[in-house]
């Protein structure tokens, strides 16, 4: 709210007679006419409430162009027609402020923060608009918020911010975490849309999150159907820096951390091995290994491989940009330098980012502008070597053998056949496996803007986003032990590479009419990319010193190139009338080249509506209600991420066959054709409430869904005799995602206290309520048994096995379980059969959590600041599959000190079974055994911090420093969760279908505990 403030003047003095009146009158007549002829200067600082000087702030001269900013000071100085001219200062989150300049010659100008929200303009597809007049679901997380955490990726810093998005970290340094918006709508590809600076982007590592002004969520058709066919999943707008008009401000923002593991496991140590070895192997009437009985020269050897394997590792980020402007010219310059060493050997991730953002008017009516990040990064990544995880040789390790041995090849020790057991040594893996990933990131834009008539804007945006990767891998010969050899090295090198332009053309118009408002736009736009690769791979058997393809053994070559492109059409109206009544409609044609001929073309509506009861009459003698919102939406979204040419036959080519006793190659279609193949669809609906209190002090947004996906894509079941390899794909399934969000926050500003408090959760249920002519999916397998299962009525993806029902004890009838005894589990007769079989697997649970949720709490008082967050998921479970390892005791290896407490004869009273190599009842099997409660609730961060006064600064530095700000800060400080495992953050496994295998703990990179101190710095 404006309002006007005018300095007090001199009453004019008392005059005795007529005559003296009248010339009193006639002087000062004289001067306010020479007062109005007359310009002059006026210099000024501008505040905040808290005290500090405000740079950038917009001066006005009312009703006139002319105007100036605010230094870097918050110093001004602006040349003003007259006495009466009125100054208006704005800056946005600050209630504006008018001030009429007297006969004053300076003005100290204190603004206030606008607690309202309403007046925020987000971000948008294609545009902005204010948070008032916005009919969609949108979730927004600034600057502020996503620097408060140390995290590598713009993905990370979305956990727990926003309602309804799911956000699952893989912890492994570099890793992308698994960003799931309202649930999961296909078996296939459930990723969001990430669009940069408007540019529809990927290699979400290579962008600093330093870099980002602000992220939105589209949640909704209202919002994510303006992106058509690649919207079905939600749409993720990340903003960039950009400059302000204010002179050259330089800023430095600095940390250095140190992680360690927050939990490790409680495994045997050599005694405790030796003595369940013997009775493992007893009970299966085996012998024990030859080395129980005269460890020799590993008598006093007794490691815990986790201590070898953890490490305290250092964390570091620095950042520097340059930004300001002036009215013609705006700038943001910025480098950037990330580093993270893993808390396991092994691994890390660094990356360097260059960052420029400029935009220059030309004219009246033209502006042109540019944005471009350019980023390299490398990251050292975990060897799955045998396809398992560090953590799964980490606890399979035998304690008393030696991490290193100098006198064997490579340096290293392994089992040999006298030890009876036959892990690897991931210290080995760790050191002597080099698996690298090399990235070159270059994500820019052009673009001009012409004012072409009063509302009516073109503009034309060029846009590229090029990828260059190359993977690198390397393990040179050795011998450390009888299972662990390698007689020579092994080199494979990838170079990957990613090319796709965008060329956008986009025309705005606006046009008020009365209190009719209208806001048109028109997009054309084509978008291709392009994506080959070339592996080289072979051996080396003469020597480990050579670490290149050429010259090597049994070489191999092979390669790729995929080609896709889009073309659209998008068309979207914005009405209201007086901020009250809203209307928002949509419509995107796409036309895709991964469709079958008949069906490269869809069509993607939407509309919504709102209603500000708040600004209706008989609200107004309600002077809490600052806002009062009630918004619907429904439209159509599609899912275009289903791969390359798949609605083709294919071709393979890699077949043998016997004619006239020679053996020859050929060819033959793999897989049947479906040119019918169309998109995924996703039909949406939305209904919303937004209510703020005493001027927003109080805010509170409510949400109720339901996206329904039709027309899922799935293989089609065929008959072997047809002589196809793969099922042809078609839209055949159904799958509904229905629930519910809440965010609130609450602001308190007094004195120079200032206290905020938001939160928000997210519910979502999932169900497959179709799958057409389709079977149904399994999902990954682990010792003969799929591990989730997708089926109509349930879930995707559920957990599926056997209920364990307790332990068979001496003299209970075990015929349901031919081949149990006493000590082993009892397994559920779920359909009454009275057999234990494959009939009676079921629902064990699944990954997606009932709800997520996130609560943020900062305040400051004078210098001092404090900000806490805690996230966390409930409802969830988790498929412990590490547990097999530490628990399952199927066969002789290292385990968790849970065994200890296995049944035998005098020990009855235990849910940990029998010990006995071979497993002949399958105790370890796929069941509920092993899956757990997933729900946590993490201190994801904490900090303190101390910025120095600004009168301070000012007096020391000279003008020179506007900012000093040291703190310190602690991340995953606890957790409380029941899960067992590692960590109850679990992703997916590397090579894992991520719609399919979510949730499953092979024994996942643990998140880490961090502490660490920065320093923000300004010029």
């Amino acid at each position: 709210m404006s309002k006007t403030i005018y300095p007090k003047t001199r009453a004019l003095p008392p005059w005795k007679n007529f005559h003296g009146l009248m010339l009193s009158l006639f002087l000062v007549i004289i001067f306010i006419g020479s007062s109005f002829a007359q310009s002059r200067n006026v210099t000024g600082v501008i505040k905040s409430s808290s005290g500090e000087t405000m740079p950038g702030v917009n001066i006005l001269v009312k009703g006139t162009t002319t105007g100036t900013a605010s230094d870097i000071d918050g110093n001004f100085s602006l040349t003003v027609p007259s006495d009466e001219s009125i100054l208006v200062f704005s800056f946005i989150g600050y209630t504006s402020k008018e001030v009429r300049v007297g006969n004053s010659s300076e003005l100290n100008v204190v603004l206030e923060e606008d607690l309202s929200s309403l007046s925020e303009v987000v971000v948008v597809g294609y545009g902005t608009q204010e948070r008032a007049k916005v009919t969609g679901a949108i979730s927004s997380v600034g600057s502020e918020q996503i620097r408060a955490l140390p995290v590598p990726s713009l993905a990370s810093a979305l956990q727990g911010r926003a309602a309804g998005v799911a956000v699952t970290n893989a912890g492994s340094p570099g890793t992308n975490p698994i960003v799931r918006i309202r649930g999961i709508g296909t078996v296939g590809n459930n990723d969001p849309l990430y669009v940069i600076d408007g540019m529809p982007a990927g290699g979400l590592n290579q962008i600093n999150p330093a870099d980002i002004e602000s992220i939105e969520v589209l949640k909704d058709a209202s919002t994510a159907a303006i992106y058509g066919s690649r919207g079905a999943n939600g749409v993720i707008l990340v903003t960039t820096k950009k400059g302000k008009i204010g002179k050259p401000l330089v800023s430095l923002d600095s940390y250095y951390g140190s992680q360690k593991a927050w939990k490790t496991l409680d495994l045997l140590n050599r005694d405790q091995y030796i003595a369940f070895g013997r009775e493992l192997l007893g009970n299966a009437g085996a012998d024990a290994p030859a080395r129980f009985d005269n460890l020799g020269e590993f008598a006093n050897v007794d490691i815990d491989y986790q201590d070898e394997m953890f490490r305290t590792a250092p964390i570091q980020d620095h950042n520097l940009s340059v930004s300001g402007g002036t009215e013609n010219v705006l700038y943001n310059f910025g480098i950037g330098y990330f580093s993270q060493e893993g808390i396991m050997l092994g691994t890390d991730f660094e990356r360097v980012s260059l960052r420029s953002n400029t935009e220059f008017k030309v004219n009246k009516r033209v502006k042109i502008g540019q944005t471009l990040t350019v980023a390299y990064s490398n990251r050292n990544n975990e060897p799955f070597s045998g396809g398992r995880s560090q953590l799964e040789h980490i606890v399979k390790a035998v304690p008393y053998i030696p991490v290193r041995d100098a006198t064997r090849l490579g340096g290293f020790r392994a089992p040999d056949r006298v030890d009876g057991s036959d892990p690897e040594n991931p210290v080995l893996n760790a050191t002597l496996r080099n698996d690298n990933s090399q990235d070159y990131k270059i994500l820019g834009s052009a673009y001009v803007s012409v004012n072409i008539l009063k509302g009516l804007d073109y503009k034309f945006l060029v846009g590229l986003d090029v990828g260059i990767g190359d993977n690198y891998q390397y393990t040179p010969s050795f011998n450390a032990g009888d299972f662990s050899i390698q007689n020579f090295a092994t080199i494979s090198k990838t170079k990957t590479n990613f090319v796709s332009p965008l060329f956008s053309n986009q025309l705005t118009y606006t046009k008020d009419i009365d209190k009719h408002h209208f806001d048109l736009l028109g997009v054309v736009e084509r978008q291709t990319s392009t994506f080959t690769s070339l592996n080289g791979a072979g051996q080396n058997s003469l020597t480990n010193d050579v670490r290149e393809l050429q010259g090597v053994e049994n070489q191999t070559t092979t390669s790729s190139k995929t080609e896709y492109a889009l073309i659209s059409y998008v068309g979207r109206i914005n009405y209201d009338y007086a901020q009250k009544y809203l209307i928002s409609a949509s419509i995107r044609r796409d036309g895709g080249s991964r469709f079958g001929p008949d069906n490269k073309w869809g069509t993607f509506p939407s509309l919504s509506v709102g209603w500000r009861l708040s600004e209706e009459g008989f609200m107004q003698g309600l002077n809490a209600v600052s806002d009062l919102k009630l918004r619907a939406s429904y439209g159509e979204t599609g899912n275009d991420r289903i791969g390359d040419y798949v609605y083709q036959a294919t071709i393979n080519s890699n077949l043998f066959y016997n004619f006239d006793d020679n053996l020859l190659t050929g060819s033959t279609i793999s897989a049947l054709a479906n040119a019918d193949l169309k998109w995924e669809t996703t039909i949406m609906k939305n209904l919303g409430l937004d209510i703020g209190l005493f001027n927003d002090q109080f805010s509170l947004s409510l949400e109720v869904y339901e996206n329904t996906t039709e027309g899922m894509i799935l293989g089609v079941p065929i008959p072997p005799s047809l002589g196809y390899d793969g099922a042809p794909v078609a839209n055949v399934g159904t799958v509904k995602n229905s629930g519910f969000e809440i965010t609130a926050g609450y602001e308190l500003r007094s004195g120079d206290f200032q206290l905020g408090i938001d939160g928000n959760m997210g519910f979502v249920t999932n169900e497959l309520t179709s799958l057409g002519t389709g079977n149904t999916i399994f999902g990954p397998n682990f010792q003969g048994d799929a591990m989730t299962l997708t089926e109509e009525g349930q879930p995707i993806a559920y957990f599926y096995g056997w209920i364990a029902d307790g332990i068979f004890q001496s003299g209970e009838s075990t015929t349901q379980q031919p081949n149990a005894s006493a000590g082993d589990i009892k397994f559920r007769d779920i359909n009454n059969d009275g057999v234990i079989d494959a009939n009676d697997r079921t629902n064990l649970g699944h990954y997606l959590p009932d709800f997520t949720y996130g609560l943020n709490a900062n305040a400051s008082y004078k210098g001092f600041d404090f900000t806490m967050f805690l996230q966390g998921v409930s409802g969830n479970e988790i498929f412990n599959n590490l547990r097999y390892h530490t628990e399952g005791m199927t066969r002789l290896f290292g385990a968790s000190t849970v065994v200890l407490d296995r049944w035998t004869p005098t020990n009855t009273d235990t849910d940990v079974p029998r010990a006995i190599s071979g497993d002949p009842n399958r105790n370890a099997r796929a069941s509920s055994r092993f899956v757990e409660d997933g729900s946590y609730l993490r201190l994801k961060n904490i900090s303190i911090g101390y910025s120095i006064p600004s009168a301070a600064l000012q007096s020391w530095s000279k003008g020179t420093v506007s900012k000093v700000r040291v703190y310190v800060s602690a991340q995953n400080l606890f957790t409380i969760t029941d899960y067992t495992g590692y960590d109850p953050e679990v992703a997916v496994r590397t090579g894992i279908n991520s719609s399919l295998g979510t949730g499953i703990d092979y024994g996942q990179f643990p998140a880490a505990r961090t502490i660490m101190g920065g320093i923000q710095l300004a010029f």
